[in-house]
Parts: C-alpha cells; structure tokens; sequence
C-alpha cells in the first residue's frame, strides 16, 4: 500500500481486471444503486450481451418508470482502495494528529458505463409504488379487471423522444461525403415512369395483371441503374417466375448486392407477385399470367415444414447465424435451417418429381390450392420433398417421422398410378380404393397445416418485400 503524497501514489498494477460505473447521481446506499441498475442479474446479462448499453431506473419500484441508457466505452483508469490514518506527532512537548492517506491499487478498469443523456419527460400519476405494482400485475392477467370508483386509470405513456442527447439537425450543413453516399445508396427515380401498387395480387379475385412497361425510356443507358436492371429483366426473360431465394442467389453470383430500396424498385420494374395460392410469393414477369398457361405448373411452389418436434434443430443452428444456399437446399445435399420453405417444383433435383411435372396437365383451370397439378399428384410431390428432407436429418428423433412420410408416400405414388391407368387396370387394383380414402383423409390433414402457415405468413404484411433487410436473409 504505497502513500498517497501530493495527489500521486505509487504501487504495482495488477492484473485484475473490471469495470466502472459513472452513476449520474447520490445514491443513498450501494445495495440501492445496484437496484436501480435492475439488480446483479440485469447488470451480468448487460455484461454479457452485445449491446453495450446498460439500464438505470430512477424508480425501480414503479413499474412505468423509463430507463436511462448508459453507453459502455473504453478507459484507462484504476480501482484504488483509500484508507485514511491518524498519526501523532510531538511539537514543542505537545502531541498533534495529522490525518495520511495511503491507496492500494486493487483492479485495472478498461471500460466503463457513462450515463451523458438526458431522461425522458415523464407523467407520474400521483399514487403510491405498491398500488401501481399491483394494477400492473393485474393487467398481465386475462379478464376485466375490477376497479373502484376511486381508482386513478394507470396508462404508461410512450416515449417523447427517441433521442437521449440533443442534435442540432436543422442547421447542419451538409458534408460532402455523407452527401456523396447517400446518393450512390439511392436508386435513380424516373417521374413519368409509373408502377402499380407494391402490393400481392389476390390469386383469386383479380383478373388483370400489371403490364409489361419499356424501362428503357426512362433510364440513362450506360448508367449503373441501366447495367443493374438489364441484369434482373434477363432472369425474367430466362424464367418467367422466380422464388425470392433464388432470384437473390442469383444476383449474388454475379456479384450484384443492392440496398433494399435499389433492390425494390428493380424488382417492381419488371416483375410483381400473388398473396395467394400456387405462386404465393413468388416474382412473376409482368405481362405474364401462370393462372393461363398450364406449362406454369413447373414453377408452382412445393412447402416443406419441419415437424415440431424437430424444430430445436433449426433453431439452434438459426441462432449460430448459419444458412445454407438455396441452390444445395434444391439439391437436398443438407436439411434444412429454417423451419419453412416453398420450393419451385422446377428447381427440386428429384427425378419422381421432375417425372410428373413432364406430364401433361389433366387441369382445366388453375386452382388456388394446387394450381395446374391434379390435388393427388400435388400431395404426392409433397411428401416426395417430406421424405427427401427427413432422410437428411443429422440427428436422432426423425426415424418415426420418415417412417409415416415414406408409408403415405408409396400409397400416394400407388393412387397416382391408379388415377391414371385405364379402366380393366383399376379392376385389378382393389386394395387402392383404401389408398384412396387414406389420401383424401391425409390431404385434408395436410391441407389444414397449408392454411394455418398461409395465414401465419399473411400476418407479417401483405407486402413482404418491406421485411427485407438488404437482400432479406
């Protein structure tokens, strides 16, 4: 312990290490300090997460209090232990007490939580801690609630501002280089070229699609505007209808990344999308309607979901940030990540499946639920992709899955045939009629689950291109 002498002291460095936290007020006590900071667990989790931020509640009793965000930043400072001595010292026969000050580096701390914003306006309804604790928690549980004629009507209110420090952006001259890339990020905007809404065509309802327009009027060639959309109208021209995955795959290889604003306006330019039905989501070439031209059933989607009780997989794999490409998912090299795919029948590498979509369609119209292929050959390819995908399943837990897949598979491929066969060989296949009921019975189950998924995919917005970030991954 080295004494502290004209503001300086001297002593080794450890090599302990923390952390600092500048408390922007006078808390009466450490244990209240802690509490306002949500307590030890909340102050590990916020170590421990990547945010950098840390919370403090003024009021942690009340439970609309609004917290005050700290920012962890890098320092060079010390933890010092002071201790304070008393030392008599005699002067002329008298004993006098001088106070010395010695300090012992305990730790060294590279960073530290400074709170510099400023709180947020708040109403504080005049009632006690407890009370509102109390109505709190009996907001949380379900049923009206009872209230007195006496009660105050607690509604938390929202935030005033979502800025904590002030900004002078009235007045702030524009920088040359924030200028600059804020222009290469923005798409070139064409007044007189004009679009249809941005938004899923219902499948069922309407007729007209949009119109195949000439961008080319309205682009500078040689631009990279021009270059990016020349690139995306001819995957149009080579496939008329494009999964969202792997028209980004696509794009991709050619080494093409755009901002999500840049990739819209591309996309709109030539292309739009059902919110519905057989092509639900998929980009479609404007002036080109697949409800008209059976060839379109090679392009219809195939979904594929992950049973329950498999789910933990994906979501452990999901959390590590891991994906596979869209083009190894066709190939059924890997299962897959997410818990959900649609597929275009075209793009699966299975011969049974590219075996049926050869065949001639037996349609007379486009359906919503199966499009142009028949409802048992639509359901046959589907636990085709079922069985394919289970196969693949590194773990334990999907024997039994597979198994009940791979059974309704063969009884499937069997009603198939004998949906197709002539009359004096069904005849001889009997045992079908209860492969028949079996699929109707396993069509209408599997039938429920498309549209409980439809409905769960139509909650995120009917244009799904808002959720993008970037390319959407």
């Amino acid at each position: 312990m080295g004494e502290i002498k004209e503001g300086k002291v001297s002593g080794l460095i450890p090599r302990n290490e923390g952390f600092a936290v500048h408390y922007p007020g006078y808390p009466s006590s450490t244990s209240r300090a802690i509490q306002t900071l949500g307590g030890t667990e909340s102050i590990l989790k916020a170590r421990s997460s990547q945010s950098n931020t840390l919370e403090l509640y003024f009021r942690p009793e009340d439970p609309y209090s609004h917290p005050v965000s700290g920012e962890l930043r890098s320092c060079h400072s010390m933890l010092l232990k002071i201790t304070k001595k008393k030392k008599s010292s005699p002067i002329n026969d008298a004993k006098q007490e001088t106070d010395e000050f010695h300090a012992d580096i305990v730790a060294r701390i590279p960073e530290a939580y400074y709170f510099e914003g400023m709180a947020d306006y708040e109403h504080v309804v005049p009632v006690h801690a407890d009370v509102g604790r109390k109505r709190w928690k009996n907001c949380k549980k379900p049923g009206l609630m009872d209230l007195g004629p006496d009660d105050v009507m607690m509604l938390p209110p929202p935030l005033f501002s979502l800025k904590d420090v002030p900004e002078n952006i009235v007045l702030r001259p524009p920088s040359t280089s924030s200028s600059r890339k804020k222009q290469d990020e923005l798409p070139e905007t064409h007044p007189k070229m004009t679009f249809e809404p941005a938004l899923g065509i219902d499948f069922k309802d309407v007729e007209e699609i949009p119109k195949e327009i000439n961008w080319k009027e309205f682009i500078t060639e040689g631009t990279p505007m021009w270059e990016w959309q020349m690139v995306v109208s001819k995957l149009f021209e080579e496939q008329p209808i494009w999964p969202k995955y792997s028209l980004i795959e696509r794009l991709l290889d050619k080494n093409l990344k755009f901002t999500y604003q840049t990739l819209k306006r591309l996309l709109l330019t030539v292309g739009y999308y059902f919110s519905g039905g057989p092509f639900q989501k998929f980009w479609i070439r404007k002036g080109y309607d697949p409800r008209k031209d059976p060839d379109s059933r090679r392009y219809q989607s195939i979904g594929f979901r992950v049973p329950p009780e498999l789910k933990s997989y994906c979501d452990a794999n999901t959390a590590k940030g891991l994906k596979h490409r869209w083009e190894d998912l066709c190939k059924f090299r890997f299962f897959p990540y997410r818990n959900q795919y649609s597929f275009q029948v075209y793009e699966l590498d299975d011969d049974y499946i590219q075996q049926e979509i050869q065949k001639p369609s037996k349609q007379t119209s486009c359906i919503y639920e199966t499009g142009w292929l028949s409802p048992h050959v639509h359901y046959s390819l589907r636990l085709c992709v079922k069985v394919r995908f289970l196969s693949l399943y590194p773990e334990t837990g999907a024997e039994k899955f597979l198994k009940a897949a791979s059974e309704k598979f063969m009884k499937s491929k069997r009603l198939c045939i004998y949906k197709d066969a002539p009359k004096p060989v069904q005849e001889e296949h009997q045992q079908t009629n209860e492969d028949h009921e079996t699929f109707k019975n396993n069509e209408a189950s599997e039938n429920q689950v498309d549209v409980e998924v439809d409905e769960l995919e139509s909650d995120d917005g009917e244009e799904e291109l808002d959720t993008w970030n970037g390319f959407g991954w």
